[in-house]
Parts: structure tokens; sequence; C-alpha cells
């Protein structure tokens, strides 16, 4: 019997053992994310957009409340505190009360790398890990991270973002009692955040426990009584900034990259923060993308605001209007017809036994006119009349050369087939570059085990080098003030750097796509539910962000 008995515990321990290293942990749980001057735009923590907190900026007074609540032993132990487990073992069987026992270490252990989920093997592994974790870094460098990874609800993540979205300061100008209020979500951050009365409660408890300890007096005490003094910032975090990060983190996934325990991802993009400010207000919605040269994505504006988080710029499909026609011009300068002449009047002609007429939405017309000044003022008739002199299925076939599939009829030269702005984009960067279609991206590098990774961009001679940039000089023309009724001339004293581009509209649509040199800008406004974009602001929206976009990108 008792060889049988030995075997089990044997067996036990055995198992209890395997279930301990075989305890899953996050991998990839830390990821630094920098920009074009490589410095530190972002923080992702266990997969939550945060900040990595630098203690020195945090007051000292603030400091000693945290330990002081959280772990008053934290400077002396060794990542786990045995003599709080006895204490608090004994604490809950002989008062009845639930005390906790894990120290800063493992609860930041518990935050970031395990599961939150009761048992044997996940503590044990909990504390491994949090002995393993106070062999390799400083005790000031897992506060850090500690104070980075911590939720106080309503989706906020980090103590920075925290004092910014609930009381619109940075973390060294935060006072007592925004602080105590701030430790005092941590314990059950979706109930407090969301009932004021229970937070009050909570924070006045701890204050009572911070005169307890002797880290406040009595008049420290009565004031820290006094109500949270909240102040919401939801913009917490620019939504400029936040739907890139967005993106990088999604294109991250696509290189499954594993990383060791404990070692930071570091993600290198080419983020130009000086366009996080630029915004507008209007009643339609609009998204940007702005390009590099090498085809790197340098900002996106997914929507004027962050509300769901749903990404215009990417995920939205809209008809792309007179945004083709460069792409319908490029057929037409291959099959020689670069000087073609054809009237601009109003123009009918039958398609499947039906009487179809085009007319120039601007109201206008110009009589004969060739292929630049048609592109100048967006001529309908002109594109109308190519693209059925070229055969219609001239411009379908076109497009298959970029995964599109588009049916081929003669409303197609004025845009009708549905793309997203950043498919636009990318088609565009083949009039912006010497003929090179680019599939743009964000991440340029990514950095660990101490090995650089590096996707190269993707890009293909789709078309004729030479042909894109005759595109490119006819893409001039819109900003031409010689040519009356050019779509983008108005801007030409608005512009400090010469510009090519294409304007495009439909009922529901407003497009600018352009570019200089360096940068390619394609902007669109319009609304999601599909309504018809009828105030003028609205549609000219593109036209005032790319303005303020390139302007800034050329002072900078």
């Amino acid at each position: 019997m008792k060889k049988i008995i030995f075997f089990i515990g044997i067996i036990i321990i055995f198992l209890l053992i395997l279930s301990i290293y075989s305890y899953p942990i996050n991998k990839n749980a830390q990821i630094i994310i920098t920009n074009d001057n490589n410095e530190e735009i972002c923080y992702v923590i266990n997969n939550h957009l945060s900040n990595k907190e630098n203690i020195s900026k945090i007051k000292k007074r603030h400091i000693d409340f945290i330990i002081g609540i959280e772990d008053k032993n934290f400077y002396s132990h060794n990542g786990f505190d045995l003599k709080r487990i006895i204490s608090s073992i004994f604490k809950n069987i002989f008062t009845g009360t639930s005390l906790g026992a894990s120290t800063i270490t493992q609860q930041y252990i518990k935050n970031t790398y395990l599961k939150n989920e009761k048992s044997i093997s996940r503590k044990i592994k909990e504390i491994m890990l949090a002995i393993k974790l106070e062999n390799s870094m400083t005790k000031d460098e897992i506060l850090s991270n500690y104070l980075s990874s911590i939720y106080f609800g309503n989706n906020v993540y980090g103590l920075t973002n925290a004092a910014k979205y609930y009381f619109n300061k940075t973390t060294d100008n935060m006072n007592d009692i925004e602080m105590i209020s701030l430790i005092a979500l941590w314990n059950s951050p979706s109930v407090y955040s969301q009932n004021i009365d229970k937070w009050e409660k909570k924070k006045n408890s701890l204050v009572d426990y911070l005169y307890k300890i002797n880290l406040i007096n009595h008049t420290d005490k009565l004031i820290l009584k006094n109500k949270i003094p909240l102040n919401i910032n939801k913009s917490y975090i620019n939504p400029n900034k936040k739907y890139y990060i967005d993106q990088v983190i999604l294109e991250f996934k696509e290189y499954k990259i594993h990383s060791s325990f404990n070692e930071n991802i570091l993600i290198s993009t080419k983020y130009n923060s000086s366009l996080e400010s630029i915004q507008e207000s209007c009643d339609a919605s609009y998204c940007a993308i702005i390009t590099n040269k090498e085809g790197y994505i340098i900002s996106i504006f997914g929507d004027k605001t962050y509300t769901d988080g749903y990404n215009i710029a990417i995920n939205g499909k809209r008809d792309i209007g007179s945004t083709i026609k460069p792409i319908l011009y490029y057929e037409a300068i291959k099959c020689g017809l670069e000087h073609y002449v054809f009237d601009s009047s109003p123009y009918s002609y039958l398609y499947n036994n039906n009487k179809i007429t085009v007319t120039n939405s601007s109201g206008f017309y110009y009589g004969p006119i060739d292929m630049r000044h048609a592109l100048a003022v967006s001529d309908n008739i002109y594109a109308t009349k190519m693209h059925l002199t070229l055969g219609t299925n001239t411009l379908a076939r076109h497009l298959k050369k970029y995964g599109i599939n588009a049916s081929p009829i003669p409303s197609l030269a004025l845009g009708s087939i549905s793309l997203s702005l950043k498919e636009l984009n990318d088609i565009y960067t083949q009039f912006f570059t010497d003929g090179k279609y680019i599939k743009t991206k964000f991440i340029s590098s990514i950095n660990y085990n101490g090995i650089n990774h590096k996707k190269p961009i993707l890009e293909k001679r789709l078309n004729d080098s030479n042909i894109c940039l005759k595109i490119k000089s006819l893409l001039s023309a819109p900003f031409d003030s010689n040519i009356k009724h050019s779509t983008l001339s108005m801007l030409n004293n608005k512009l400090n750097t010469k510009a090519y581009g294409k304007t495009g509209s439909t009922l529901f649509d407003s497009y600018v796509i352009g570019f200089n040199d360096d940068y390619l800008i394609s902007v669109w406004s319009g609304y999601k539910d599909g309504k018809i974009l009828e105030d003028t602001q609205s549609k000219h929206i593109p036209k005032i962000l790319f303005t303020k976009i390139i302007n800034t990108l050329t002072t900078n």
C-alpha cells in the first residue's frame, strides 16, 4: 500500500511539474513601435495600447503611495514575498477576508504573460517567472513595466493613458487625489470606472490606509476625501496616431514572429508625427493615406474621429469617380492615341439598346479638347469617347494587373468601380515613382533576438515607365491656372511645392490623389452610410487636407 501511495504521489508531482512548465505564456507581450526618427510612438503590452512609463517623471510621493498600497517590500524581495503569502493565508483562514499576496512583480507577470485564471500551476508559474524577471531587470524597470500593464477600465491601459483619459493630465502633473483615485481603479477597474460612488468609496479607503501607514498626515486625509476631479478626455490618444498603430499591429501579425520571455520586439516605421495634429471639422467622414518614395505609409487617417476604430482608408470600398482617368489615358497613350482630340459637348450613345447620355458634372463644356485639357478639367465626355474608342475591355484588362476585377462597361471610364483608398493609392504609386507599382506597407523592419528582420517592399513594373512619366506630366494639368476650370488650380497660391494630381467625385464621394517628388497623398470624403454628399465643406475636405498635409511635409 505504501508503495502504491508513493507511486501515486510521484505521478501527481510529475503531472504538477509538467502542468507548470507546459502552462502557456504570452509571447510578443512587449512591442515598441518607433517613428521615422527612431523615437518611441507606442508601447504595446499584451496586445493593448499603452505607454512605456518613465518612473523619473512620476512624483516620488506618488511612487511611495503605489509601493505602500501594492507591495511595501517591493524593493527588498526577490519576486515573491513569503511573509506576505503566509500572512495572507492566515488572515484568509481566520478572518474570512480575501487578501491578495501577489507582489508587484507577480502582478506584472499575470497582467502580461499569463491568463487570469486561478490554478496552482498558473500561480507557481507566476512565481517562477517573477523570480526570473527579478534576475534580469532592475526594480525601477519592473515597476515601469507594471504601471504600463495595468488596466484602468474604459479600454484604457497604462498609467500615462489613464492620467490623460480621466484627468487630461500628464503623470507628472497629477495631484495626490488624482493619483490615489487611479490606484483605486486597479482592484476592479470595470466596476469602479462605471460607478462613481463605489470608486469614491474605494479611493477613500485607500486614503485611510495611507494615513494608517504614515504616508499622509491628518490634513492630507481630510483633503484627499474630496470628490474625484474627473475631466474625461476620450481623445486621449490622437486618432490619426491610433489608426496608424492599428495597421502596424495588423501587419506585424503577418510576420508570425514569437519572441523570448521578457524580450521587447522593436518595430520600426516611417511614421511622421508632424501630421498628427491635422484634423478637420465637417459633417461627412474623411480618410487619407500618405506614402513616401520608398513605398512606406508615413501616416493614415482612418476617419475624422476614432469612434468605432473602423478604418475607411483600408476597409471602405467606394466608387472612385474620375480618379480612374489617368489609368484610362495610360492605355490611350500605349495605343498611340496621346494626341487625340474629342469634342467636349453633351454626348449620347447606345448601350444594350439603351440611350446613355454623358454630361460634365460642372456643367461646362469645352468644344475640341486634347488629353491634357480633358484631364485638367476632368472632362467626362472626352474620357467616355476615349474608352469607347479603345474598346471597353481595355480598361478592365488593365485593372486586372492589380488584381481588380471590373465589368467592361462604358461607365467604367467614369470610375464605376469600388476600391478602397489604399488600393487606389497603390495604383497611383506608378505615376508617383518612375513606373513602379508598389504594395505600400507600414513596417520598415522588426528587431528581436538581436536580429533585424526586414521584408522588402513588394514592387513590380506592371506598366511602361516612359508612359507612366507621361501620365505624371499630364497630372500637372489640374494645377494649371492657364486652363479655365482646371480642378486644382485654386490651390496653386496655397501650396509651397510643385504638385501633380487628380480629383474625383461621385454623388457620394470626393477625392484628391496628388503628389510631389517626395510624397503621395490620397484623400477621400463622404458618408459611411452612403448618404449623398451635398454640403460644400465636406466636398472640399480632400483639397483642404491635401494642402495642409503637403505643406506640413515640405516645411518640416
